[in-house]
């Protein structure tokens, strides 16, 4: 019986063994890996790198202020600062399927295109900093007076999307 069970397992090892040399095989002779879906987004280290940062800072009114930021892997933060439901640290997980809406967006906006920088010497005003890093683009756009209409819209589109995930509030460390 307990044959019947090993014989399997070993099977499996030694097909996922093969199917590794193959790859290798195929790298050393010159042929490339098709680029994975998760590759796409984010900078071009293994590690766990940006994808989105967004920032609203405050003003002197009641402007919303947080901090929202988007990894690879799906782990994102959000830090509630002023004017908001949630305020304070918080993590959560976005899937894939997000992570592309946001590729998505920008690329639907423009947002690659656009001028680095919008504004001008007027006070009491809120800026808003967005960077989307993907497939070999790392671009930031800091908003405060004259940024375009796509690039509100492209804000809003993505307040829409990740505002509402279930955000869980961290601990504070002690």
């Amino acid at each position: 019986m307990h044959k019947l069970l090993i014989l399997p397992a070993f099977v499996v090892v030694f097909l996922a063994c093969s199917g590794q040399r193959e790859a290798a095989s195929n790298e050393s002779a010159g042929e490339s890996k098709p680029q994975t879906v998760m590759s796409r987004y984010g900078g071009p280290n293994r590690s766990d790198s940006l994808v989105l940062s967004l920032e609203r800072t405050p003003c002197f009114g009641t402007c919303k202020a947080y901090r929202l930021a988007v990894y690879r892997s799906g782990y994102a933060t959000y830090e509630g600062r002023a004017h908001v439901e949630k305020m304070g640290p918080h993590s959560s997980r976005i899937g894939t399927d997000s992570l592309g809406i946001i590729v998505r967006l920008a690329e639907k906006h423009g947002f690659f295109g656009m001028e680095d920088k919008y504004d001008a010497d007027v006070t009491d005003l809120p800026s808003t900093q967005l960077r989307i890093v993907a497939d070999g683009k790392d671009k930031k756009v800091l908003a405060r007076v004259g940024q375009p209409p796509a690039f509100k819209e492209l804000v809003s589109e993505l307040e829409t999307l990740l505002l509402p995930v279930a955000w869980k509030p961290v601990p504070a460390e002690r």
